[in-house]
């Protein structure tokens, strides 16, 4: 079945093909779909708010370690018979669980900075 789409094809010299290929690069698309927004006049995405979900992305890693991390020292409370070890470890659990909280507040604080706004 044939496709809907068309193909547009265009010469460009070195330094528009830079141009184009650092705008892909910097956005985190491909050259067509910068070619693409920039033709229907749809904003590229900016550097800074990609740095931002790269962020995100790396405190959710981080938060899911401390939650293996976690999972790891409660196996150890449940099995350790020495109460001065038991009583570091859940020390240790519960500074995980603290800065697990303030990971995800952070997260959630830049997400809402990142989100375009709607217009009511």
């Amino acid at each position: 079945m044939p496709s809907a789409r068309h193909l547009a094809k265009t010469y460009l010299d070195d330094a528009e093909a830079a141009r184009l290929k650092d705008l892909a690069a910097r956005t985190h698309l491909s050259q067509a779909e910068v070619l693409r927004r920039l033709l229907m006049a749809q904003p590229l995405p900016a550097a800074d708010s990609l740095a931002g979900w790269d962020a995100i992305r790396d405190l959710m890693r981080i938060n899911a370690d401390q939650a293996r991390l976690g999972n790891l020292f409660k196996l150890a409370l449940d099995e350790a018979p020495d109460d001065t070890l038991q009583a570091q470890l859940q020390a240790i659990a519960t500074d995980i669980a603290t800065c697990q909280t303030a990971l995800k507040a952070a997260a959630v604080a830049l997400r809402a900075r990142l989100q375009p706004r709607r217009a009511p």
